[in-house]
């Protein structure tokens, strides 16, 4: 059994890293509802949006409106409601804890799907009282799914085992971080209810950030600090390794959070702008050391070695954003203004589609229980299973350049350029829901197939360990 599975099977020897229980299928919950937000919400939007920045279809007097919920989908949905199942499923396992129930995983599900659906129809489509009124209770529903989350995942690794690893630390940030995200949720849904469904854009922008670096962020290098290095052939990170790009990556989102304090505008400029070079600093100098950005995961089965690929381009990525973010915070904070805004732009989506994106696409091909009877199989990987890297690579760097390219090049010619990355990327993810739906489709055949061939091989080995019959024995001795 891969390190990364849980042991679903009573243990016949007693060891402290074992957890003897049975497994908890409501992670496929958070991932398809993760699935349907993006290809009917936030990548949809991403094609739709530039469409109607640039005039060529309707919905120019609902931009803004359209631009936060396009933010709110992704970040809230695809990106939180993914990280949020997998670490229900995966940091209880880390931490030596039996799984999260069921009665506790899926009534988080329903709050956090109800939030970001309501909210993302609710803010640019439904006008008047009605849309104030559910943008502010979806708030409320999304501040109480994610402190529930946060609290749940916190409380699991209190009381898990106690040893000074890296990713221990990185998800105990990730949980304090995720308890924080919900006073921001509330704050930005009130501020939407009392201001026409829109949430002032220093708040909204400064909130992106934090989901970016905090709750998303130290998520990602808790699991890839305790996984990445081992499929590469490497040994796991020591805390001192990357204790400094950790605290600078969480000082960075600190800082951030602190802009939103009753400051001077320059003060709250200057605030954003440290925050973003310390957090630049950290997903710049985290991959190499807890995730990985060269080599052959040669540890991995020949079948899931393909899947690697998706995390050494999502750890080439975060690299990628982490030097924008150097560039775009040291003038902001240089200038004590809000500056280089195609560099964030750049930065924000090199996270989202690069880094993201493409961790939650290979990473789920490698620890998801889904697919761990494909990663068995012998045959090479086909199309679907490598168009989604190939289509991600190719909208990141479209969308990049399209977000370097502002006051570049003419406006409309770069927003058809943005909108055709979108393109791209919701394909990436369609191919993706076609991988996810072909694995849960093929679940029970492919475990009648081991479980045969399992019973086979335990056969054998009975009749091979078989004691031959004693000289005599079996033999009449009066003929």
């Amino acid at each position: 059994m891969a390190d990364d599975e849980i042991q679903l099977e009573p243990p016949t020897v007693r060891h402290p890293d074992i957890v003897p229980a049975v497994e908890d299928r409501s992670y496929l919950g958070y991932i398809g509802s993760a699935l349907f937000v993006a290809l009917a919400g936030g990548f949809l939007l991403a094609v739709f949006l530039p469409l109607a920045e640039s005039g060529t279809i309707g919905w120019a007097d609902r931009v803004p409106l359209l631009i936060q919920a396009h933010g709110w989908a992704q970040l809230q949905g695809w990106a939180g409601l993914f990280v949020a199942g997998m670490a229900m499923r995966l940091m209880p396992r880390f931490a030596g804890r039996k799984p999260l129930k069921r009665n506790v995983t899926v009534p988080v599900l329903v709050l956090l799907v109800f939030s970001v659906v309501v909210r993302t129809v609710a803010e640019p489509f439904i006008d008047g009282a009605a849309g104030d009124w559910l943008v502010l209770i979806a708030a409320i529903s999304g501040a109480l799914g994610t402190l529930a989350t946060g609290g749940v995942l916190f409380y699991t690794l209190a009381r898990g085992r106690r040893k000074q690893e890296p990713w221990r630390y990185f998800a105990f940030a990730g949980a304090a971080w995720w308890i924080a995200w919900a006073a921001f949720i509330l704050a930005a849904g009130i501020r939407a209810y009392s201001d026409g469904r829109y949430t002032p854009a220093p708040l909204d922008d400064a909130l992106t950030w934090i989901v970016f670096i905090g709750p998303i962020g130290n998520f990602i290098w808790a699991v890839q600090s305790r996984s990445v290095p081992v499929f590469f052939g490497r040994k796991t990170p020591k805390l001192r390794q990357v204790a400094v790009p950790g605290v600078a990556l969480n000082l960075g989102g600190a800082l951030i959070a602190a802009s939103l304090l009753p400051l001077s505008d320059t003060a709250s400029a200057r605030l954003v702008g440290f925050g973003l070079l310390f957090a630049g600093i950290g997903f710049t100098w985290l991959p190499p050391l807890a995730g990985s950005v060269w080599g052959t995961a040669h540890r991995l089965r020949p079948r899931a070695r393909s899947a690697a690929r998706y995390v050494l381009a999502a750890n080439i990525a975060s690299v990628g954003a982490g030097l924008l973010l150097v560039w775009a915070g040291s003038e902001s904070a240089w200038r004590a203004a809000y500056e280089a805004v195609g560099v964030r732009d750049a930065a924000r989506h090199t996270l989202g589609l690069g880094l993201i994106t493409m961790l939650i696409i290979g990473m789920a091909q490698l620890v998801a229980p889904l697919f761990a009877l494909e990663r068995a199989e012998a045959r090479k990987p086909g199309l679907v299973e490598r168009g989604p890297f190939w289509l991600l690579i190719a909208a990141t760097l479209i969308r990049v350049y399209g977000a370097l390219a502002t006051g570049h090049m003419d406006e409309a010619a770069r927003l058809h350029l943005v909108s055709s990355a979108g393109v791209l990327a919701w394909v990436a993810i369609a191919l993706f829901a076609v991988l996810v739906a072909r694995a849960r489709r093929r679940e029970p055949r492919m475990k009648a197939i081991l479980f045969d061939g399992a019973a086979a091989a335990m056969a054998q080995k009975a009749a091979t360990n078989a004691k031959p019959p004693e000289a005599g024995e079996g033999h009449d001795p009066n003929g």
